[in-house]
Order: C-alpha cells, then structure tokens, then sequence
C-alpha cells in the first residue's frame, strides 16, 4: 500500500510537534467559534505561554477581546502525528467538562481542539497551525464562519466576520450527527485504535483523567461570561479552604 501524500501539515511554533492532514476538513472550511469555552481557552493557552516566556501560535481568529477560536477539522482516519505526540499537554475548562483542549508541552501552541474518548469521530485542529504540505503557504478558506454568537462578547461578535451564526450551523449539526451514528458512509471516519493512543491527550484519553483544569479567573480575563459549572467548582474550592 502507497503511503498518503499529505494535504497540509500542522505544527506547533517550535515544530517539536507535526502532523499529516489528509483531503479538505470535514464539515466545510472550518468556523471561528466564539462560544464563551473555546475564548477562554484561547486566553488560557495564550497566558500560560506569556508566563512561561514561550512563543507560541495563538488559537485566536483575531487580535481583539473575546475573539473566537480559529478551528477546522479531520476526520480521524484522515490526519496522523508524525512526531510530537509525547508533547500533547491536555487540559480542560471545567472539573466535569468531557472535552479534553490540547497545547504543546514545548511551546504552549493550541494543537488538538476537542479529544475525548468515544467522542465524535473526527477532531478539531487550530487552524493557525495549519499549512500547505506542497509549498508551507498558511490555510486561508475564503469564506470562515463565525459561530456562537449566542455566547460571545457582545463587542467581538460585532467584529466577527461572515457569515454568522448564534449557535452551530445546522448542516455541521447535521453532519456530525450523521457521521457519529452512520460512520461507514464517510470514509476515513473509522479507525483501529492503538493502545498506546488511549492515553494521548487530543487523540482518545478519557477526559475524566485530565487534571489540568481552567479556573474562573480565565473567564474573566478573557471577558466572557463564566459558565454555572466553573462558578461552582469555584464556590466549592473555597468553602474547602
């Protein structure tokens, strides 16, 4: 069998971290997600790098507050990591939170969007990451969704290009929710899971045994609003202390 010819690569800003990406994303051209999550996340990769004098390629679509997360993504049979695997740092954005976010141990660069085990059968990259396999020319879709803008901040979501949509479009819905239950029509969905990739943050860890967690603090510093469940795992922290 003939080895894959790589559509695009994605690495981290120190390219300690590589990985192949196969055809076009899944789902369109990828969406910039404003939902008060994925901001925050961005915020709390992007500060751990500035604390620790890193240099790193931030997850943001733009240089403003509350910007969304510029994301796109592959199916699972459809990209592979080259090297770096060992660098993948998981973390989460609340102590219940079944999402597993990813950065580079290395840098502090947002890689891997969304990991979970048994969770939907593709994965979101970063896309600032991401660039042409034949001549390193950065992924630029000519048309990027701006969506959840039923969670943003009100000022971003005047910013935020078109088109745009207050929760996820339908027809992603859709897509997702057909490739989660009718995975054979979509080629690349399935794959055989290797061991050693149930414990890799990003790819198929259980979430539940990620014990870096954002705080309230990152919600706020991001501008956006604290979900319920961040609040109350803040309330119970300090009635321990």
């Amino acid at each position: 069998k003939m080895p894959r010819e790589p559509t695009y690569l994605v690495t981290c800003a120190c390219k300690q971290f590589c990985a192949e990406l196969y055809g076009e994303p899944f789902g369109g051209t990828g969406c910039n997600c404003y939902c008060n999550d994925c901001v925050a996340a961005c915020c709390y990769v992007d500060e751990k790098a500035k604390k620790e004098g890193k240099k790193n390629i931030s997850m943001r679509c733009a240089d403003y507050t509350g910007a969304g997360a510029s994301v796109a993504g592959w199916l699972l049979g459809n990209f592979k990591i080259i090297k770096g695997k060992d660098k993948l740092q998981g973390f989460r954005m609340s102590p219940k939170s079944p999402l597993c976010r990813t950065y580079t141990s290395c840098c502090c660069t947002p890689i891997i969007y969304i990991g979970q085990k048994f969770g939907p059968r593709f994965r979101g990259f970063n896309r600032n990451c991401i660039t042409s396999a034949k001549d390193g020319m950065p992924y630029k879709p000519d048309v990027t969704p701006s969506v959840m803008g039923k969670f943003a901040l009100a000022e971003a979501w005047e910013k935020a290009g078109a088109p745009k949509s207050n929760v996820l479009p339908v027809s992603f819905i859709s897509r997702v929710l057909a490739v989660t239950f009718l995975p054979w029509l979509f080629p690349g969905s399935q794959v055989v899971v290797e061991e050693e990739d149930k414990s890799v943050p990003g790819l198929f860890i259980d979430a539940s045994k990620v014990t870096e967690i954002a705080t309230a603090d990152t919600y706020i510093k991001a501008g956006v609003k604290v979900p319920r469940a961040v609040q109350a795992a803040a309330s119970a922290a300090r009635k321990e202390n």
